[in-house]
């Protein structure tokens, strides 16, 4: 079953409508058999979110996906890169709150056993242990915590429809990783436009096929590919 979506795309005084068939027989990125690999590939670890990434540019101006998630199947999936916004979100996120809440329950708990030092009955004594214990365990906990928070992170929206096609999680010490990836990435997305100039109109055609072969295939949500939908609409009109 084929769906169609009337598209007015104004130009000038004129008004064009046009049907897109949302499937086709050949989809915007859809991955082949003939698919290789071009150029270098970026895994992204995280153990502490036990998250794990690979990123792989490949023939066809593609970008090859394969992530893996805590509770969830493998997965791997192809983007267009025609249609990635190269203002990609990267960079190191850090839990600034809950390193500062951390921070505070430490200083807390030093001043607790100070002060349990300054009590000479051995009651009190015991009891302020005790509190600047707890007190110190909680610190610890959410220094943890916040180690956790804290990531390296690469988000990637498609262009017009600002739809998230990846989302990358690494540790702390693949920012060098980070940086390379999105020079690269940035690199390959001029060159796949350059490569296959087209105009307006068959530009929202593959847009839209584009992001409807990601709804498909799982990589946006029934929200998401509405929302993007509509701001692909938008941004041609």
């Amino acid at each position: 079953m084929q769906h169609a979506y009337p598209l007015d795309i104004r130009a000038g005084h004129g008004l064009n409508v046009e049907h897109i068939c949302l499937e086709s027989d050949e989809p915007a990125a859809a991955a082949t058999a003939s698919d290789v690999r071009t150029g270098p590939a970026f895994r992204f670890v995280s153990r502490l979110r036990d998250c794990e990434t690979e990123l792989a540019f490949s023939t066809g101006h593609r970008l090859s996906v394969h992530c893996g998630r805590p509770g969830r199947p493998l997965r791997s999936y192809v983007v267009d890169l025609r249609f990635i916004d190269t203002e990609a979100i990267t960079g190191l996120r850090i839990a600034w709150r809950w390193w500062l809440a951390a921070m505070a329950l430490a200083g807390l708990s030093t001043l607790g056993f100070w002060l349990a030092q300054q009590f000479a009955a051995a009651r009190w004594h015991q009891a302020g242990l005790q509190a600047a214990t707890l007190v110190v365990t909680a610190a610890a906990c959410l220094g943890l915590l916040s180690l956790r928070k804290t990531r390296v992170a690469i988000e990637l929206h498609s262009l017009h429809g600002h739809a998230r096609v990846a989302d990358v999680t690494g540790s702390l010490g693949s920012t060098g990783d980070a940086r390379s990836f999105v020079a690269e990435l940035s690199r390959r997305v001029v060159a796949a436009r350059g490569q296959s100039a087209m105009s307006k109109q068959q530009f929202l055609r593959d847009e839209m096929r584009e992001h409807h072969r990601l709804w498909r295939e799982g990589v946006l949500s029934d929200a998401a590919y509405e929302d993007s939908k509509r701001r692909i609409l938008a941004a041609h009109c």
